[in-house]
């Protein structure tokens, strides 16, 4: 996987197309979109996985070496709680009870926050920053495909990057001070990139509009490796 990746970051961000089966050209552009799930499973899924990243973000501040990246990620802690109250709030509003709606996506989420659990803070910290930034950009394209009302909203609530500037800037500043943070943090970053694809099929998989074939939306994964490439060359890491 990693030759595969690093074969990825000399080329321009492909285009997520499909290839129907026993052709050898690209016949057919595939959006993320047109895997929407139905409205609560997606409501359901994002507003636990905003769960899991608050309660992430809460964590990192506690092991916070400064009190200026402890007021950045308590700006994030708060900002993410925002995103799961404003999805909550919805689910509530379909008569329906958020625990019971997140509750078949937890352990997809929960076995995913147990493999990339880390007890170093550094690496934490970059696990929030491409994480929640990768998710929230998948989820937002996903929710073009929503045959709801409530699409437009849920595209806003996730394209309002939680903190994701202030992040960057605090990892820039830390891998400044401590070279030796930069390859510790590179085989962190490459770690995180198989564990996420995980999730996406996963994802992909509640699809109601278009059957998910594993093979057919790798083009789709392409694009999610190439998106988690770029946040690491931004820090300066090689993916």
């Amino acid at each position: 996987m990693f030759e595969w990746i690093r074969g990825l970051r000399k080329k321009s961000a492909p285009a997520r197309k499909l290839r129907s089966r026993g052709e050898s050209t690209d016949t057919e552009r595939v959006e993320l979109s047109e895997f929407a799930p139905a409205m609560l499973p997606f409501l359901g899924l994002t507003a636990y996985l905003q769960l899991e990243l608050y309660e992430a973000a809460t964590r990192a501040v506690s092991g916070a070496p400064t009190l200026e990246a402890k007021e950045v990620l308590a700006q994030v802690a708060g900002q993410t709680l925002s995103k799961h109250q404003r999805l909550t709030a919805e689910i509530h509003s379909r008569g329906a009870e958020p625990h019971v709606v997140m509750r078949p996506y937890s352990k997809v989420i929960d076995d995913y926050v147990e493999r990339i659990d880390t007890d170093d803070w550094h690496q934490h910290v970059l696990s929030l920053y491409l994480v929640g930034g990768l998710f929230d950009d998948f989820f937002a394209s996903l929710a073009g495909g929503l045959r709801d009302s409530f699409r437009g909203e849920a595209i806003s609530i996730l394209q309002k990057h939680t903190g994701n500037a202030e992040l960057k800037t605090l990892l820039e500043g830390e891998l400044a001070s401590n070279e030796q943070l930069s390859s510790w943090l590179a085989l962190w970053g490459r770690r995180l990139v198989g564990d996420t694809l995980l999730v996406s099929r996963a994802v992909l998989a509640l699809s109601e509009g278009r059957e998910f074939d594993a093979d057919e939306v790798e083009p789709v994964f392409t694009e999610l490796i190439a998106d988690h490439i770029r946040r690491m060359d931004g820090l300066g890491l090689t993916a």
